[in-house]
């Protein structure tokens, strides 16, 4: 089953001023910034992960989507070495990487983590202190953090999660002559060697290491270049749209005896996990997993999306493992592969609509044709009706192509002041024009 987000097209002035003005109109900005989000299926949620996510998601404005990825990561990474699943030749770790993408104002995604981090605070409060870092730099500052010490030995904890929540500023440092922060990096998703050859050579033979970044769509279409896609970093990441869910103005999180039972079951179920060794497909689940091979390895991408895809299936198994884990099984079985792969499908939806144009030029029609003869302005447009995540050149070819059809008209006024530019009004063809 999917579940549809709102349409957009809803605006303040739609709604009148009634009983229950502010949860109308709480709903019409919460749908306004869900507008541009592919559809989500349930089955994203049929795990553990997901009945503890959806226990916190009525008392946060988060995205259940952006809570339950960053309690996915930090599951992941707290496990530890030991549980891992196998993808051809190559051992995979339990190592999730999600790219959180959302507007600053509407995406939610400081809330997110506020939201899990209350889980995992309680969970493991010495992991959360030592384990949970920011700040990736460069290679060399990263494997300095698994160096092995004079005496040759490793640090104690390989363990590190690397929140970034800025993480279109170390996109600009990997982009720097001599960075070598994107070698690093691949490495890293491998659970590998991070030794360096530099002239303070590093040796740093074990790592694990998870990413939870955050960025706004803007910045991540702007900043991502064909170079970045084929060096192939940016396939070891899982890119995840996510919006406002729930208008709470006076919502102070979850009940804190609700944290720490929650913390307490994942702390137990973290314990057993990292007890198990290989994690393996059980019979039953092997249908599926021949199903999702021919899936992920099918299908005509966007260039940039295909990079995404391209990992999907070691990706499907490593998330599978959390959650069988999580279950303190070493049976990857159909519910954990139906989840997972459920997430995966999210991911490359995402990249769809982030790099592939899903414009509907009927829809924008619509919505201007509600605003009636005062029509719609441009700002109106790019924010209201896309919410500030399509590139203005892509916003222009669908209004040409409207007018160009005669289903829209354009004109402009100027501004009250007097002063400044004039103020393109777009209005539905047979209304009165300004």
């Amino acid at each position: 089953m999917t579940r549809t987000h709102p349409p957009t097209g809803v605006s303040d002035v739609d709604v009148p001023v009634t009983t229950g003005a502010f949860e109308a109109k709480a709903a019409a900005a919460v749908a306004r910034a869900r507008a541009w989000l592919p559809a989500v299926d349930d089955a994203v949620f049929g795990c553990y992960l997901g009945d503890l996510v959806g226990q916190l998601a009525p008392t946060s404005e988060a995205d259940p989507i952006a809570i339950y990825a960053s309690l996915l990561a930090f599951a992941g990474v707290h496990l530890g070495q030991s549980p891992h699943v196998r993808a051809g030749d190559d051992p995979h770790p339990l190592l999730v990487w999600p790219l959180i993408i959302g507007d600053t104002a509407t995406g939610k995604k400081g809330t997110s983590w506020s939201a899990a981090k209350r889980v995992i605070a309680d969970a493991d409060a010495d992991f959360a202190a030592a384990n949970i870092k920011g700040g990736l730099t460069s290679g060399e500052g990263l494997a300095q953090r698994f160096a092995l010490d004079k005496d040759g030995e490793p640090p104690e904890d390989l363990r590190l999660l690397a929140l970034e929540p800025e993480w279109g500023g170390v996109m600009a440092k990997m982009r720097r002559e001599g960075n070598s922060l994107s070698a690093i990096l691949r490495q890293a998703w491998e659970g590998g060697d991070l030794s360096t050859l530099t002239v303070n050579a590093r040796i740093a033979p074990q790592s694990h290491v998870a990413i939870l970044a955050h960025i706004t769509p803007k910045e991540f279409k702007d900043r991502l270049s064909d170079a970045d896609m084929a060096g192939g970093t940016y396939n070891r990441f899982l890119p995840l749209a996510v919006a406002w869910s729930n208008a709470l103005p006076d919502t102070t999180g979850a009940d804190p005896g609700l944290v720490c039972s929650l913390a307490a079951d994942l702390a137990d179920r973290l314990a057993t996990g990292a007890s198990l060794g290989a994690l393996e497909l059980a019979e039953d689940a092997r249908g599926l997993w021949r199903d999702l091979y021919l899936e992920f390895n099918t299908g005509d991408h966007h260039a940039k999306v295909a990079q995404f895809v391209s990992r999907a299936l070691p990706y499907t198994k490593r998330v599978a493992g959390i959650h069988a884990a999580l279950d303190g099984t070493p049976v990857i079985g159909t519910d954990h592969l139906t989840a997972a792969a459920a997430l995966i499908r999210y991911a490359i939806d995402t990249a769809c609509t982030l790099f592939t144009s899903t414009i509907n030029p009927a829809k924008l029609a619509a919505w201007i044709a509600e605003a009636g003869e005062a029509g719609r302005t441009r700002k109106d447009i790019t924010t209201g009706f896309f919410g500030g995540n399509t590139h203005r050149d892509d916003i222009e070819a669908v209004l040409t192509q409207l007018i160009d059809a005669g289903t829209i008209t354009r004109s402009s006024r100027r501004p009250d002041s007097g002063k400044g530019r004039s103020i393109e009004i777009y209005t539905a063809r047979g209304q009165p024009q300004n």
